[in-house]
């Protein structure tokens, strides 16, 4: 806690550039100059005096200069502070706003890092968005053998549908995700939890 209550003192002497850390902790470790200027109300003057003033209290490091810098929270203890500071709702607000900035302006990251739009989304509490992007994510991974990936993400698809109005349209995604998650858990061999995702898969189809 004292570790916390340092990291925090240190935020709130940025004054108005706590806002841009937050902003760009809820992004992540890691976020590209492009990305937060397209997310942040701010000006753009604003925003590069903001980061620059968080580089130079050794909070970001910085790569690369102008429209393609790149920063980096200098520990995660750092990003994790600023994040927290955030209210409940504005954080939701600024993952539904960052997950909405990446699939209409970033397609080529939404086409192939649908995960990190599936995060935010889900974050945000609007998992009918988030629900085929963890799909997407899931169907990549399996593309390339990564089951582990896959299974994750087809996961976090399936915790989504809970949350959705139990529709027929519904009821089919959730049957898609988990015929995907049988075919990435077949190399595990674990053949009793295959079956118990194949099961799931045939109620929802039964009552439908």
């Amino acid at each position: 806690m004292t570790l916390q209550d340092s990291l925090m003192a240190r935020l709130d002497q940025l004054g108005p550039a706590k806002s841009t850390a937050q902003l760009g902790a809820t992004i992540g470790r890691e976020f590209p100059y492009a990305l937060l200027w397209a997310v942040t109300p701010l000006d753009e003057d604003v925003v590069r005096q903001d980061l620059k003033q968080l580089v130079d209290a050794e909070l970001l490091y910085q790569r690369g200069v102008g429209a393609t810098a790149v920063y980096q929270f200098k520990h995660a203890l750092i990003q994790d502070a600023a994040y927290q500071s955030l209210l409940k709702s504005t954080r939701q607000q600024y993952h539904q706003r960052i997950a909405q900035v990446l699939a209409e302006c970033f397609p080529e990251t939404a086409e192939t890092q649908p995960e990190v739009v599936a995060q935010h989304y889900t974050a945000a509490g609007v998992h009918a968005q988030a629900l085929p992007y963890w799909q997407r994510a899931g169907q990549l991974a399996l593309e390339r053998s990564a089951h582990r990936e896959a299974v994750a993400s087809l996961e976090r698809g399936l915790e989504a549908v809970p949350h959705l109005p139990q529709t027929r349209a519904t009821l089919e995604q959730a049957i898609d995700l988990r015929l995907a998650l049988r075919s990435a858990l077949l190399p595990s061999g674990n053949s009793e939890r295959i079956l118990a995702t194949l099961r799931e898969a045939e109620t929802p189809f039964a009552s439908s």
